[in-house]
């Protein structure tokens, strides 16, 4: 299953539409917009308009497709193809009900010719049972990199329950060169082939085959089908894929999650000259979701196949193309010395760097190719136009860093909320570019694409995975920090009056990514509603919460902690019930959408977490003379192999009670075999945070 086919439809705006463009100056403009780039968006008619004079682009709903007449005649081989495609339809919707649309057959051919081309089929075979599938199934989009592939749509029939029968209009076949997919990533260079098929209904039955031709490889050695065998929408009857390779070259393979579904083992032939090696499993059941779980490669029966026997044609390739494009210039050493020159440390000098790059170079993607896509463009010229992908952004990082005296090199890897990649098979798969320095005897992984992350501190969806070093030519690994590397620190101060009215002082700090997200969050907001979250903070306290102050430190400036506070009263914080005065801690209570990921009886799949966790929370609490304590939260002190949770308050004078509260988790993945007792775990200490603060007035009259 070729998820990116399948997704398309969602991913890229319809092609060759109607779209209102508002202006900054002007009428709106009703148009067809045929391309967008970083500068222009261009319109039917040749009408070209500078970027900078659009603030809006309102992409309306695709129209509807024209209701076509049944063909006068189908042929007896369509014909025949909707009976079998019905007849199997109603047995696969006899053992699956509920879902939303049935899979038929998920068919794959992947060729390789003697000369490096290739060749890639795509058969689909699909009933539509919901009406959110006719979007996303009734439409084929593919695309292709101009000079390069070139797309083929060989069938597209629809088949109704009423006997009509709609095949292939050529006529309708759409084609574009999109450049925008959305936020600040650029393409240009692609040409993606449309078609919707007429008079999808829920019912109808589409079956299509679509055909990729990479007539100019860039590598005629790289080769590396890969294919999913499993849908989330529904039920599968027949997934399989076909890979053929000329009989002198081996084809190398990884298949994972097949147990109990097929056999791993290809069936094998031979013919005039190729290898053909084929997968197929029957009746697999559809993908149920579940909370925080792995990335479908990493919990689908999945294949990767290769040509390659080890890494060293990659690292070689990727090696040379970005040893080319960290070669600094005159200009940017010395840009890079100026920069550093008051810096004493290797640490202070990578600080600097890490974060000029960070906060100068924005993070804008143009790509044209596998060149620019996969090798990023010279890190002079992104230093110079101030922006780049994150593969840009990490040349340029490593190339200052080498200016400095500090061993550098970029690093390609697959973020942790997508597949983990599979390194007993060579392939080409990642998502994110990053850098590795060797600064202060330490191996220090740098993300500077983000721009909210005070060194060394990287986004959360880098830990925990395997890397590729290139100029070291190994596979790497970036450790997940420990639960105080990744932190979120509250101290509350709490005064409380003998009528019950409250004064509260919550001041927070963080570490790790923990820091730098909220950070990017505080400093994307204006001032009023940072304002608005800090009233809800409150508010959440108590209903009658009155806001007196609040702080937000460092969200601009990276180079220095970030932290957030917030001071507000309540008349009534505490209930009270006769003489007992009953206090709630603020975000003491593990709420259900904190823990969402242990909602299930039973887990299929692991939970998979993005980075560690530490939460530590203290509190110090002042009471009247006139109150005595009843009743305290007891100390509690849960741990299993992944996560511990510590808790206690006291008395610790007359008129004051702290509180203190630890919960950590060092690990981010729970596989299902532990789940029962991770969630007993975190259950046991769900319940502990439901305890409360019982004071008693000794002046009230009440008996």
């Amino acid at each position: 299953m070729k998820k990116t086919l399948l997704l398309a439809a969602m991913l890229v705006p319809a092609l060759c539409r109607a779209e209102t463009l508002k202006l900054r100056s002007g009428p709106d403009i009703e148009a067809k917009i045929l391309s967008m780039d970083a500068d222009t968006v261009k319109l039917e008619g040749e009408k070209v308009l500078p970027r900078k004079t659009v603030s809006e682009i309102q992409f309306t709903a695709a129209a509807a497709a024209k209701p076509q007449e049944a063909a006068a005649a189908a042929s007896p081989e369509d014909a025949a193809a909707a009976k079998a495609a019905f007849a199997k339809a109603g047995e696969l919707a006899r053992k699956y009900t509920g879902v939303n649309g049935l899979v038929l057959l998920d068919s794959g051919t992947e060729i390789l010719n003697p000369d490096g081309t290739t060749i890639d089929r795509n058969h689909q075979i699909r009933q539509i049972l919901k009406e959110t599938l006719k979007q996303s199934w009734g439409q084929i989009i593919a695309c292709a990199e101009e000079g390069r592939d070139r797309v083929k749509i060989l069938k597209a029939n629809v088949y109704n329950p009423d006997g009509h029968i709609y095949t292939l209009d050529p006529s309708q076949i759409k084609t574009s060169k999109p450049q925008e997919e959305g936020g600040d990533f650029f393409t240009s260079g692609n040409v993606c082939t449309q078609y919707v098929m007429p008079n999808v209904q829920v019912g109808s039955i589409v079956d299509y085959e679509t055909e990729t031709e990479t007539y100019n490889p860039f590598r005629k050695d790289f080769f590396f089908p890969q294919w999913g065998f499993q849908d989330d929408q529904g039920p599968v009857a027949r997934s399989e894929i076909t890979v053929t390779v000329p009989e002198n070259i081996p084809l190398f393979y990884s298949v994972k999650n097949f147990a109990g579904l097929g056999e791993e083992k290809p069936a094998i032939s031979s013919a005039a000259g190729t290898k053909t090696y084929v997968w197929a499993l029957e009746n697999v059941p559809p993908m149920v979701g579940e909370p925080s779980m792995p990335s479908y490669k990493d919990v689908a029966p999945y294949l990767r196949t290769s040509i390659l026997k080890d890494w060293s044609p990659i690292f070689d390739w990727l090696d040379q193309m970005y040893k080319e494009r960290t070669k600094p210039s005159e200009e940017l050493t010395r840009f890079t010395l100026d920069l550093i020159k008051n810096s004493r440390t290797d640490e202070e000098k990578a600080a600097k760097i890490y974060h000029y790059v960070q906060k100068e170079i924005r993070y804008i993607a143009l790509k044209v190719g596998v060149a620019s896509g996969s090798g990023g463009y010279d890190a002079n010229l992104t230093w110079k136009r101030r922006y780049g992908c994150c593969v840009d952004k990490a040349l340029l990082l490593t190339t200052m860093l080498e200016v400095a005296g500090i061993q550098a090199s970029p690093i390609v890897i697959n973020t942790n909320n997508q597949a983990e990649v599979d390194f007993t098979v060579p392939h080409l798969e990642y998502d994110h570019a990053i850098t590795v320095a060797e600064i202060g005897g330490r191996h220090v992984f740098l993300d500077s694409t983000n721009y909210d992350y005070r060194y060394p501190e990287i986004a959360s969806f880098d830990y925990g995975v395997h890397v590729m070093n290139i100029f070291d030519k190994k596979i790497d690994y970036v450790p997940v920090p420990m639960p105080k590397e990744n932190g979120s620190f509250y101290d509350y101060t709490m005064k409380f009056s003998p009528s019950g009215a409250s004064e509260i002082t919550e001041k927070m700090h963080y570490s790790g990514s923990r820091e730098g997200g909220l950070r990017s969050y505080y400093r994307s907001i204006k001032k009023e509603e940072q304002k608005q979250n800090f009233q809800s903070f409150a508010k959440g306290v108590a209903p009658s919460a009155e806001l007196v102050s609040y702080e937000v430190n460092n969200a601009e400036k990276i180079e220095d902690p970030f932290s957030i506070g917030l001071k507000y009263t309540a008349a009534d914080y505490p209930q009270r019930a006769g003489s007992i005065m009953i206090i709630k801690l603020p975000d003491f209570e593990m709420e259900p959408y904190r823990i969402n990921e242990i909602s299930l009886d039973q887990r299929r799949y692991p939970i998979e977490y993005e980075a560690s966790m530490g939460r530590y929370q203290h509190y110090e609490l002042a009471i009247p003379e006139n109150f005595e304590v009843v009743s305290l939260p007891g100390k509690i002190d849960l741990s299993n192999k992944y996560s511990s949770f510590k808790a206690e308050c006291a008395k610790t004078s007359k008129t004051a009670i702290t509180c203190s509260v630890a919960w950590e988790r060092p690990e981010r993945v729970i596989p299902p075999a532990d789940y029962a007792e991770y969630k007993a775990f975190i259950e046991k200490a769900a319940s502990y945070t439901k305890s409360q603060i019982f004071l008693r007035d000794m002046t009230s009259k009440e008996k």
